[in-house]
């Protein structure tokens, strides 16, 4: 005699997803847990747009249009059918069709396969029209009017931006559009979210949104020295920062420089992780602006007279420098990251290694790095030590100096030895994958 089958006791679904969970190996759900983390910030941007959407028809009233409109719809659905359920020639026999004729004859459509035949019925039908088609009017005219005011602030410069990793122009002048140029120039332009700060006109504007119009390219109008408007920008966020020698506007030309220094403070004091590019016209004021902290200084017409002198001892020099410099050139000067294997190696292992890759080894840079008050005191906890921690804390202070020695090494010795912290200053040819410009 065969024996009974004995029968397996269901196991609850959750006991059966645990034990598939289980059974991946750790590092894929190490992989599905950091594509998860990042999906989600991701999905949740993407709803920023629809909740804006969403609040701009709060402001202008939508849903208690939308309220009234279907109270007015439900109320004329249920009178009608209370009137049209007892006739003998009615079609509208369900509280559904009594809410579909509703519908349909507010909004205008009349596919006719239901109508009232009672007079009462009919009555109610005249009301819902002559109120329906009214209703209905404001209630698309309340959502076409958040699109053309949403329109109407972008053009005037008034809409926030959500960049992030984005650079942002302060200014502008007659070099900021070869600026825009070589940003394009540099990477894909797909790539690139340019955030303008300025007070040009809207027609200025507009020509620079239909000749770019392939770029992330964000206008705001506005003083970039008060923080409102940065915060606008997404300065928080962004990677860079420009600020121009600004000629837009009604500001005094004298005044420029000053207003480079005071939106210098002002960035560095909301955002003093970000990269910060300044342009001076004044060489005078270069000491007060390195007081703000900036990254770059650029002086317009700084090395005019060295240029011109170069043409009478070399002659052809200047065109030398201005095809390395030229947006057109192929050849162009670019920071490299030095491979690890050459750390500690000398000058001149790596220039060969450069040269075998169609590229000029110039020198090596290292980036600015602020001096923090640990790397002062010493690593022994004394009294005096212990004593200036504490009095810096109490005053809520922070103690920084930026270190004032040269980063820059041009034609160092053969025998120079590479550091960890150098970067390769070389002049090669176009490769984004390879090499980022200076």
């Amino acid at each position: 005699m065969r024996p009974k089958p004995q029968k397996q006791s269901a196991q609850p679904e959750g006991s059966q997803a645990e034990v598939c969970w289980s059974n991946y190996p750790a590092k894929r759900r190490v992989q599905y847990h950091a594509a998860c983390c990042e999906m989600f910030p991701k999905l949740a941007l993407g709803f920023i747009p629809v909740i804006k959407f969403i609040m701009g028809l709060y402001k202008r009233r939508f849903f208690q249009v939308a309220a009234v409109t279907l109270a007015i719809v439900f109320v004329c659905s249920l009178a009608v059918f209370y009137f049209e359920n007892n006739e003998i020639e009615a079609n509208i026999h369900s509280l559904w069709d009594g809410f579909w004729w509703a519908i349909v004859t507010a909004a205008a459509v009349g596919y006719g396969d239901r109508y009232p035949v009672s007079v009462a019925g009919r009555i109610i039908g005249i009301l819902l029209i002559f109120s329906g088609v009214g209703l209905m009017s404001l209630l698309t005219a309340t959502i076409a009017s958040v699109f053309v005011e949403r329109k109407i602030r972008e053009e005037k410069g008034l809409e926030n931006v959500t960049f992030k990793d984005h650079i942002v122009i302060c200014g502008w002048n007659q070099h900021t559009e070869e600026v825009l140029q070589g940003l394009i120039n540099a990477g894909s332009s797909e790539d690139i979210s340019v955030a303008l700060i300025n007070e040009l006109s809207i027609d200025e504007i507009d020509s620079l949104k239909m000749k770019y119009n392939k770029s992330t390219l964000k206008f705001l109008r506005g003083d970039y020295v008060y923080e409102d408007v940065l915060f606008r920008a997404n300065i928080k966020k962004a990677r860079f920062a420009l600020l121009m020698a600004d000629l837009s506007g009604s500001h005094s030309r004298d005044g420029i420089d000053e207003r480079t220094a005071l939106a210098a403070l002002t960035i560095k004091s909301v955002a003093p992780q970000i990269k910060l590019i300044a342009e001076l016209l004044d060489k005078a004021n270069k000491p007060h602006l390195r007081r703000t902290n900036v990254d770059e200084i650029i002086v317009h017409g700084e090395h005019l007279g060295s240029l011109l002198v170069s043409a009478i001892i070399s002659p052809g020099l200047p065109r030398v420098f201005s095809g390395i410099m030229s947006q057109g050139g192929t050849d162009k000067l670019r920071r490299k990251e030095i491979p690890k294997n050459y750390i500690g190696k000398p000058f001149k292992d790596l220039s060969g290694y450069f040269r075998e890759r169609q590229a000029i080894l110039i020198g090596v840079m290292r980036d600015k790095k602020d001096m923090k008050l640990e790397d002062l005191l010493s690593d022994n906890t004394s009294v005096i030590d212990g004593f200036i921690r504490e009095k810096l804390k109490e005053a809520n202070k922070s103690f920084h100096v930026e270190k004032s020695n040269n980063n820059t090494l041009i034609n160092p010795d053969d025998s120079y030895i590479i550091l960890p912290e150098d970067k390769a200053i070389v002049l090669a040819k176009k490769e984004s994958s390879e090499f980022s410009v200076l």
